[in-house]
């Protein structure tokens, strides 16, 4: 056989963007736990990696904020249309919402810097969009004939981030639970479950 005609051996995948990208996360983490400030610096001498290191895996703060936002809702819309589609609309609510909850506290110094602190909007339009996406998947299950599911979206989408956001800076928050149960008594009925069948004409 003609060395030509040999097959042609897979390049092994570089294993190290992903080990510098994991090692940036478990440092975000790691400050978020010791409630330090997050700053790229921090974030760099926390997970031992270099500035450039840093900067071959994210734009800024904003992007890794978005980009983990986005990983989350993946997860959020997966598990909402699964419940949803086996009529559990408020299961689906009350798991999003913890969902949400729970990334929003285990990485709370990120999210307060890139949806409460002085950076840039663009992070905090983006996040809304993929809040708004997630909203939209679940109004496509359940929102009643007389509700324009893209405006639906839009609007509880604003509403859920900037209550997170206030949660997130407020100085004394409430707890988790009680937040998630307040969203779900001022929540539509449609997105919650609890409408009537005269409810969707």
């Amino acid at each position: 056989m003609d060395f030509a005609d040999r097959p042609h051996a897979q390049r092994a995948v570089d294993p190290r963007p992903a080990r510098t990208r994991a090692a940036i996360i478990a440092a975000i983490d790691r400050l978020g736990s010791a409630d330090a400030e997050v700053t790229v610096a921090a974030i760099v001498a926390e997970a031992q990696v270099s500035r450039s290191s840093f900067y071959s895996q994210f734009r800024d703060l904003d992007d890794v904020g978005v980009q983990l936002m986005n990983e989350l809702f993946r997860d959020i819309k997966r598990v909402d249309a699964e419940l949803r589609r086996s009529h559990q609309a408020l299961k689906a609510t009350s798991t999003s919402l913890d969902m949400f909850l729970a990334e929003s506290q285990r990485r709370r110094g990120l999210y307060t810097t890139v949806l409460g602190g002085n950076v840039s909007s663009d992070a905090r339009r983006v996040i809304h969009e993929i809040v708004a996406q997630g909203v939209l998947a679940s109004a496509s299950h359940s929102a009643p004939r007389s509700v324009d599911p893209h405006i639906a979206s839009t609007f509880v989408a604003a509403g859920l981030l900037a209550v997170f956001t206030d949660w997130l800076v407020a100085e004394n928050p409430v707890s988790a639970s009680q937040l998630r149960a307040q969203l779900i008594a001022v929540l539509p009925p449609w997105v919650t479950g609890s409408q009537t069948a005269a409810d969707r004409v």
